[in-house]
């Protein structure tokens, strides 16, 4: 998930652009080579990577790839030395293309496994690569070490390394429509070329005999280390682990720091930050909230910390658990308030002695703030702590808990412990970030569910930052001139259609802005989930000239890219789309999509689900290949008699992500008996409660209530209610447990209002109760949106995924809640989805 958020926050830097967007125009500081190649070599800049390919036909499919490190000072220096020695060795090789590119790539949240990386170098044999690797060695041996690569193996101590994979661009496709580089094993079947942040060839490759000549650390470089005997890992970065380890039989904490990687903003490296944080505990020692320092060192190429181990949970961990998102849990509710105001109080006062040393915090977040289990607040992780009166200029910062309008390191604090107060009480995505004047609406919401004196308490918390700027945009948004409840419907459905249609790209394939990698399939432009299909779907108008102008000039583009494609879910591939187009009247392309699906269907997918997998594809060839569909109902059902229930707990029983999906599906086709089968198991192995029933998750470590509309509680209560409607023996039978899931439906909010993953997802089940004469759901719900809904003049806009940006598709923006939005007063539960 952190991987993912910081995939996410990368993608918001462009102030330029409303919306996620990968083209961040920065100047770059390119790295040249100097040496002239001739008409041989494939000598291309690309925005990540500079390639010199000699005779690229003559080059391996795959084979031992060596990568160089250096340091981002001598970086240029050493591509120098070994560039022209390459080409005259007529050696294929690629560079990082630029400083920036090189600085990222070693950040702290950068993929662990690409870290290190400057140079990476293709033999054309065992015995090239022997000599290439002897020769590498000495031409960079005067140079600083580089960040250690930790995908790879190290040659001798040396800033060489080496790995097993591939040379060429092969690929497998993921359900999501990544492309997934690959390699072949010895009978040509593809795998995927694994990039772990450890070293692993692949099982069907040997190593050469000369591999016995290299060398490793002396062991007594690692005796420092020697005393602490390591048990698990709490936390990893690129900028090093932190492990749970014991002394003489005490838990003690160790903290690692890597040399040259981890970078922050400063390009300060993990090895500086925590030296750094050593030297400020030890001016802290005398507050006892503060973390102990035993004792630091360097051992090998780290420098480790050594800290008390503190039993207790972060905040970040008492959310999920300890928050009372159920309205009726009244009991809950006050228990948490007291809870959190007293730790509030213990913060503030922290933070105050904290700040009389001189010191401050610096990047204070949910994550290193510490509630034991006698209630007492202890803080951790002061890497990032500075001077109370320095100038803030953050190396590390945490979204949504910072502002460019503070000063200084103390002023950070302050607006930190501000931002977590009201996160406490409302913990959502930071829409005040994107318009600041939400807040009111806000503190409303709080006043509503926990009573007025939590706003007064709030208040002791607020200050002012006058000089406060978007991070990520160039300007504020502001906030809808009226509140979205049943009468102003009609208004927020034209100011998301508004929205929407100022923004789309009428003159690219990419009509939907937003987030695009590089290794996507060409088809997430046009699905439902992120691309076209989705806002087609959701402005479902047949008679909008410039929705039908783009559909007809992309005719032989949706064409050529479904066919290329074996991406064909609904949510995610040409099934979606096929669909929507056919609600267009576009009939005649989406038969073309349609054949081309029942051609490429693949029983062999272990994807069993609604949105990306055979269930999906089952519902969208039922009518013109009901051949098709019998044969992966069939399979799901063999797939169904197989499931191991003593295990059942782990599997996924999502409406859009697993066998809830799977049970709507057979529902659907007659099969009443196996579709209420599985809610029976959903039922007894995935949710609990004696009054409420939760689908609950555990993969984090913890017990977490998992409400949403693909995987959760709102899915799973929609599934039942259209069940119950239709069969009054299914009625009477689950009647009782669907009312104690509805109690859990009502939620006072979600971290995010997408439709998949948010708070958005509840408005089916809401519109089913109101059908059945019951609009306590939809009201509540309805109000509830407001707190993240923003607005650009007349246009009603919604935050992306994590609230960074915005986001118009419909699995996470606009597009989804204005489908929910029209299909209200439509008594079908499913009737906001493209499926007949």
């Amino acid at each position: 998930m952190l991987e993912e958020q910081v995939m996410y926050l990368n993608a918001a830097r462009n102030k330029n652009s409303l919306f996620y967007t990968n083209k961040l125009e920065i100047k770059k500081s390119y790295f040249v080579v100097k040496e002239k190649v001739n008409s041989q070599w494939v000598n291309e800049n690309t925005e990540y990577w500079h390639y010199m390919i000699y005779q690229s036909h003559n080059l391996p499919t795959q084979g031992w790839k060596i990568h160089l490190s250096a340091t981002i000072h001598q970086a240029q220096e050493m591509l120098d030395i070994v560039a022209p020695w390459l080409i005259r060795e007529r050696v294929s090789f690629k560079f990082v293309s630029s400083l920036e590119q090189l600085v990222y790539s070693n950040s702290k949240y950068a993929d662990r496994s690409e870290s290190g990386k400057f140079i990476t170098i293709y033999p054309r044999n065992n015995d090239e690569f022997e000599y290439l690797l002897q020769m590498l060695k000495k031409l960079t041996m005067h140079f600083d070490l580089g960040p250690y690569i930790l995908s790879d193996q190290n040659w001798q101590e040396s800033n060489v390394y080496f790995r097993y994979g591939g040379f060429k661009p092969i690929y497998i496709v993921s359900k999501d429509g990544k492309k997934i580089p690959a390699i072949y094993d010895s009978n040509g079947k593809k795998h995927e070329d694994k990039r772990l942040p450890y070293y692993q060839k692949p099982n069907f490759v040997s190593d050469p005999p000369f591999f016995k000549k290299n060398v490793f650390p002396d062991s007594r470089t690692f005796l420092p280390l020697s005393k602490y005997k390591v048990r698990s890992a709490l936390h990893f970065s690129n900028a090093g682990g932190v492990y749970l380890a014991l002394k003489d039989d005490k838990k003690v904490v160790l903290k690692e720091g890597r040399q040259h990687a981890g970078l922050d903003a400063n390009q300060k490296d993990g090895f500086t930050r925590v030296k750094n944080e050593a030297i400020i505990l030890k001016k802290l020692r005398d507050i006892s909230a503060v973390v102990n320092c035993y004792a630091d060192f360097t051992s090998w190429r780290h420098h480790f910390l050594v800290e008390e181990y503190i039993e207790g949970r972060s905040l970040e961990e008492l959310l999920p658990t300890d928050f009372p998102f159920i309205l009726e849990d009244a009991k809950k509710r006050n228990k948490y308030k007291v809870k959190v105001k007293d730790i509030l109080q213990q913060l503030k006062r922290i933070i105050e002695e904290i700040h009389s040393h001189g010191i401050a915090i610096g990047d204070l977040s949910l994550s290193n703030i510490l509630i034991t289990d006698e209630g007492v607040v202890r803080l951790i992780d002061f890497e990032n702590a500075g001077l109370i009166d320095q100038k803030y200029i953050p190396g590390l910062t945490t979204a949504g808990f910072v502002s460019t309008g503070v000063k200084t390191f103390g002023e950070a604090d302050n607006f930190a412990l501000m931002r977590i107060a009201y996160y406490l009480f409302l913990p959502i995505i930071p829409v005040a970030d994107i318009a600041p004047n939400i807040i009111a609406k806000h503190r409303e919401w709080i006043s509503d569910y926990f009573g007025k004196d939590v706003v007064s308490f709030l208040r002791n918390f607020d200050i002012n930052v006058d000089e406060q700027e978007p991070i990520f945009f160039k300007n504020f948004m502001t906030i809808p001139s009226k509140d979205l409840n049943r009468p102003t419907v009609n208004y927020f459905k034209s100011g998301l259609t508004k929205g929407i249609l100022n923004h789309l790209n009428f003159n690219k394939l990419a009509l939907v802005p937003g987030l695009v990698d590089k290794n996507d399939d060409p088809i997430n432009l046009l699905n439902l989930s992120t691309g076209a299909a989705g806002v087609l779907w959701g402005i479902d108008d047949k008679d909008d000239q410039s929705l039908n102008k783009w559909i007809k000039e992309n005719q032989d583009n949706i064409i050529d890219i479904s066919r290329k494609t074996n991406v064909l879910g609904l949510f995610n591939g040409i099934g979606g789309l096929a669909q929507v187009l056919e609600k267009l009247n576009y009939n005649d392309l989406a038969d073309q999509l349609l054949d081309l699906i029942s051609k490429k269907v693949d029983l062999t997918i272990e994807d069993n689900s609604l949105a990306t997998g055979l269930s999906g594809i089952a519902f969208i060839l039922r009518n013109r290949y009901p051949e098709i569909t019998k044969k992966i109902t069939d399979l799901l059902l063999s797939r169904w008699e197989s499931v191991n229930f003593s295990d059942f707990e782990d599997e996924d029983v999502g409406l859009l992500t697993g066998w809830g999906g799977v049970s709507y599906l057979f529902w659907r086709l007659g099969e009443n008996k196996k579709a209420e089968e599985i809610i029976t198991y959903i039922l007894q192995k995935h949710s609990e409660g004696e009054i409420n029933l939760v689908v609950t998750d555990k993969s984090r470590g913890f017990e977490r209530l998992i409400p949403y509309l693909e995987n959760g509680t709102f899915g799973l209560a929609l599934l039942m209610h259209k069940y119950m409607r239709e069969d009054n023996l299914f009625k009477q039978k689950y009647q009782p447990s669907f009312e104690k899931l509805k109690k859990t439906c009502f939620t006072y909010c979600t971290y995010m209002e997408t439709l998949m993953s948010g708070y958005s997802g509840v408005i089916p089940l809401a519109n089913a109760l109101a059908m059945d004469g019951d609009s306590t759901m939809l009201n509540y719900s309805l109000e509830a949106l407001n707190q993240y809904l923003v607005s650009n003049d007349n246009e009603i806009l919604l935050p992306g995924k994590y609230g960074y940006k915005l986001s118009l598709n419909f699995s996470y923006g606009s597009a989804g809640l204005l489908t929910l939005l029209r299909s209200l007063d439509q008594s079908d539960e499913f009737n906001w989805l493209p499926l007949e």
